[in-house]
């Protein structure tokens, strides 16, 4: 008999969802909600109450056993009866919850009849509450059920989910076959895969996480995601996620596993697309009044996941899309629905680390048999601090509140009290300045408490022209509120006074939240090709004495790349605009000694805009391609797009921008790259709070707030140019600070053979001997 491992929850949802897809925006309000009302509720019971009962039990049926497993939210006994008890939050009257849905107590019958069966006892209680966030009032509804009835009811909810629970057996079998055969799907390893592969192995058997330093050309995703799949196919692994910034990587690993499935391996795997993208419609409203894909969603999504899982292995975009449409249902939850039944998600950082996302739907079960992979893991710490940081801005409470003043007294009032609330502190603050300050302890309530009107507002009135702006504020007052609750001294709170005013909590140091996250799953791997210094970044992502970190090395011959240092000119700030005419000479004579495609970075637009300017006045003839900082995804493709059907292209680009990281310029698309300065920002409030913060933990506070993240930026830019082993090309990096022995002890090994020059002539020299 095949025997499957399901909650309580996910069957009991599969069964009996029905209704339209409405108010998706409630689901992580309601989860943060649901926290603190169980934990309130639960508060209350007297000493014999057993909160968070865990359950599992076996129910045999038809010809598959059930090992059904959950936590009921208590268990208690009254005159005699053992009860369940379950808690739900709403904003429902007691008149419109009625006699309650079946989900909920489809989930108390389920958990009754595994206690009643475990215990061997004749009947069961059930006690279902609702407890109103609003009212603060609970509505309790009871029953009494014997044993045979709930062994009935179970029966009704098992044949429900019995042809879908086959399906997952039969996808499962289809896998573990396939995956007895997984080779590494190439012919031979390059130089280092094998190392790698073998590292990452061994890491996830012990379940540890690990930190891999390696550069472009080695095959990192093949390398990384391989041993994983192997572990899978041993029963080791139950998901993968494969998280990185850009599209383009993103692709790359979905062509990766696309490999591995023409190889004959029955795994799923899915690329998740941002809901604005894949949105069917002008604009995300998840209502069935505006959206068609919304009506009736949770009675046709049952229909559309088993044609999912039944057809495809892998879903990209355009498969989704297909069966969205043929189904009428919202594509990007029929993402999220897949995303459950998928081996493999490869999507953005924030789908798994971000706390107002929450999209992990049921990750907690099966966390200690997740592996997490990491890609581009240098950019982590920044999204990192952004996700876990959060502001408000006095003037959008007063814009939003303005047109609801006559129309909806209480929402108005409930917003106004905020505005008088941020109005009140900016008085106690001097004008045209940033402050610290403690984080005041009344804001997290009163947001609740506002967040609740805006909710049965937002409820009542989807058709409203201002319930988008109404919307975006309730997103922004549950995003402060979300983050107040993790407070601790790796965070700051502070507030601008000047034109506006603004109040935000800011995470210096996400190390310890990333180090929790880490800890929660069977394995991580963090790699990137510029994880340097390899310490910086193992103590910034929350890395552990346990941890392990590799480097690997160029697998390019050297004679392929020159780097040339010249040390002749400072491009500190306050020596920029007077070293414009030399930076000039240095561009005309660089991109003339072999004509070929060249992007020169610069440290910002402004500075951009000035060289382009002066060397502009003096070169009536040049062609430069300036890289705007408001460009579009498609223009930003088909600005690199050039380097691929052109020769003879030279860009300005901006250090860290999208043309110094995660464009593939192969061959003679791209033969040089000039970086003006060390990536270094300027100095600024926030990462002045980072400095001090690492400051106390490391000692080293200039380092990890300014200049490591800075060089990042530059050894990425520089990767640019050598992307294979046939590429040949030239990198010259200008400013007085590369001759520093801080700078140079930074180098990685593919540098060490660099050449420094001071002056003109000698750049030349040296460059025209490389490209004889």
């Amino acid at each position: 008999m095949d025997k499957i491992s399901i909650s309580v929850r996910k069957i009991v949802e599969y069964a009996y969802r029905s209704g339209h897809l409405d108010n998706t925006y409630r689901s992580t309000v309601r989860a943060l909600e649901g926290i603190d009302v169980h934990k309130k509720l639960q508060g209350l019971e007297g000493q014999d109450y057993q909160k968070e009962y865990y359950l599992s039990f076996i129910v045999p049926y038809r010809e598959i056993q059930f090992e059904i497993t959950g936590r009921a939210d208590g268990v208690f006994t009254l005159e005699g009866v053992h009860y369940i008890d379950e808690i739900k939050s709403t904003t429902l009257s007691p008149e419109d919850i009625g006699e309650g849905g079946m989900v909920h107590w489809g989930q108390a019958y389920l958990y009754a009849y595994m206690f009643l069966c475990l215990n061997d006892l004749s009947d069961m209680g059930i006690r279902l509450r609702y407890y109103n966030v609003e009212t603060f009032e609970t509505t309790v509804l009871t029953q009494v059920k014997g044993k045979e009835e709930l062994e009935q009811i179970t029966n009704e909810i098992l044949e429900k989910y019995h042809d879908w629970a086959k399906l997952l057996l039969q996808s499962d079998l289809l896998f573990a076959d396939s995956a007895k055969s997984l080779d590494f799907p190439y012919s031979s390893y390059r130089k280092g895969q094998r190392k790698m592969a073998v590292s990452v192995y061994e890491t996830i058997i012990k379940k540890k996480r690990i930190f891999l330093q390696a550069p472009t050309g080695i095959g990192k995703t093949i390398s990384i995601l391989y041993p994983a799949l192997k572990l899978m196919g041993q029963g080791e692994v139950e998901k993968i996620y494969y998280l990185t910034a850009r599209s383009s990587a993103k692709e790359v690993a979905f062509d990766t596993m696309r490999t591995i499935t023409d190889k004959g391996v029955r795994v799923k795997s899915i690329l998740i697309t941002a809901k604005e993208k894949i949105c069917f419609m002008d604009e995300c409203q998840c209502h069935k009044d505006y959206c068609p894909y919304a009506e009736n969603y949770f009675d046709k999504i049952n229909g559309a996941l088993y044609d999912a899982i039944q057809n495809y292995d892998l879903f990209s975009r355009e498969i989704i899309e297909n069966i969205a449409k043929k189904h009428q249902v919202c594509p990007f939850e029929l993402t999220l629905e897949i995303s459950l039944y998928s081996d493999v998600i490869i999507c953005d950082y924030n789908y798994f680390y971000d706390p107002r996302v929450s999209l992990r739907r049921g990750f907690g079960e099966e966390s200690v048999r997740t592996v997490v992979l990491v890609d581009e893991a240098h950019n982590l710490p920044d999204r990192a601090r952004e996700m876990y940081s959060a502001d408000l801005v006095r003037s959008e409470f007063l814009e939003v509140s303005r047109p609801l003043k006559d129309s909806w007294g209480k929402v108005y009032k409930s917003i106004r009290g905020i505005n008088k609330l941020l109005l009140d502190l900016s008085k106690e603050i001097d004008e045209d300045s940033t402050t610290i300050i403690e984080l005041p302890e009344s804001l997290s309530y009163k947001l609740r408490a506002m967040t609740n009107v805006l909710d049965d507002w937002l409820g009542k009135n989807k058709g409203n022209k201002h319930h988008k702006e109404v919307l975006d504020l309730y997103f922004r007052a549950w995003a402060f509120i979300s983050i107040s609750e993790r407070y601790t001294s790796d965070f700051c709170c502070y507030v601008e006074k000047g034109r506006d005013f603004r109040i935000k909590i800011y995470c210096m140091n996400p190390s310890n939240i990333l180090a929790e996250i880490h800890a929660s799953v069977l394995s991580v791997v963090l790699f990137s090709a510029t994880l340097i210094p390899l310490r910086y970044y193992t103590n910034v992502l929350g890395g552990t004495k346990e941890d392990h970190a590799s480097r690997f090395g160029s697998p390019f011959p050297k004679g392929n790349f020159k780097l040339l240092t010249h040390t002749g000119i400072s491009l500190r700030y306050g020596d920029r605009e007077r070293n414009i005419p030399k930076i000039c000479d240095l561009i005309k004579r660089f991109i003339e000694i072999k004509k070929g495609n060249y992007i020169i970075f610069f440290p910002s637009y402004s500075y951009m805009k000035d060289v382009y300017e002066y060397y502009s006045s003096l070169n009536e003839d040049n062609d430069f391609r300036l890289q705007r900082p408001d460009m579009k995804e498609s223009e930003s493709l088909e600005f690199i797009s050039a380097f691929n059907t052109e020769r003879g292209v030279v860009a300005f680009a901006v250090l860290g921008g999208t043309l110094s990281e995660g464009i593939d310029l192969t061959g003679d698309s791209l033969i040089g790259a000039m970086i003006l300065g060390v990536g270094i920002p300027r100095i600024n409030f926030q990462s002045d709070l980072s400095k001090v913060a690492y400051d106390k933990l490391y000692g080293r506070g200039y380092e990890f707030a300014y200049m490591y993240p800075g060089y990042n930026k530059v050894l990425q830019a520089s990767g640019r140019v050598i992307r294979t082993e046939q590429d040949k090309g030239c990198v010259v990096l200008v400013d007085n600070r590369w001759s520093q022995k801080r700078y140079q002890q930074l180098f990685p090994e593919s540098w060490q053979h660099w050449t420094q020059v001071d002056n003109l002539e000698d750049m030349v020299t040296e460059l025209s001997e490389f490209w004889k």
